[in-house]
């Protein structure tokens, strides 16, 4: 159930856990982009999975973060036969006005595509996207050397390209609600985290 508001003489503290490396220099940037408040977490830009997440996400609310988001790939979930383990985590906290489960399908590169052009392509996995994400981002590749260049994140936000994201993202995430598409059809939820984003930076 939703924790109750705590008077505290400090200020409202919000965090972001980034799954892997990509989701971790990718909210890095955005952060500085948009002078967003919340802090990223794991902090060494580690891997952690599932059952990690479930504990930062805990000691997050014991520590009383006012806000959690988790950012996580479906294709990683569906590959490690972890579908019901991500469905217990969802479950958990769902009750939990703190907490945002943020999953995308097949991964957060559907995200970035979307900052280019509407698409309800299904793909299988990161790799099957990649393909046509280098379209827009040459080269593009989930590593350190690329992803800490800001440069891959300047090409997704120029020409109002954010925006753009947001209203692609949302279309989907409508279609996806009337039901009646692929087990792989596309999604992301990161227009709810920016909404977050935005409603944190504003308090």
């Amino acid at each position: 159930m939703a924790r109750k508001t705590k008077e505290r003489g400090f200020k409202q503290r919000y965090a972001v856990l980034g799954e892997g490396i990509t989701e971790q220099w990718y909210l890095t940037h955005l952060k500085k982009y948009k002078d967003y408040r919340f802090s990223i977490k794991p902090s060494l830009f580690a891997d952690i999975g599932l059952e990690k997440a479930e504990r930062f996400i805990d000691e997050l609310i014991e520590g009383g973060c006012d806000h959690i988001t988790f950012l996580t790939d479906y294709d990683t979930i569906v590959s490690q036969g972890k579908q019901d383990k991500f469905e217990q985590l969802v479950n958990r906290y769902k009750d939990f006005n703190e907490v945002l489960i943020c999953d995308s399908m097949p991964s957060i590169e559907i995200w970035f595509l979307l900052h280019f052009t509407y698409t309800t392509q299904e793909f299988v996995d990161y790799e099957s996207i990649k393909r046509v994400l280098r379209v827009n981002l040459p080269g593009y590749d989930k590593t350190k050397k690329y992803l800490e260049n800001k440069g891959w994140f300047e090409s997704l936000i120029q020409d109002e390209g954010l925006e753009k994201a947001q209203e692609n993202a949302n279309r989907l995430l409508k279609q996806l609600s009337e039901g009646g598409v692929g087990k792989h059809f596309p999604f992301t939820k990161m227009p709810l985290a920016i909404e977050q984003f935005e409603k944190q930076k504003n308090e």
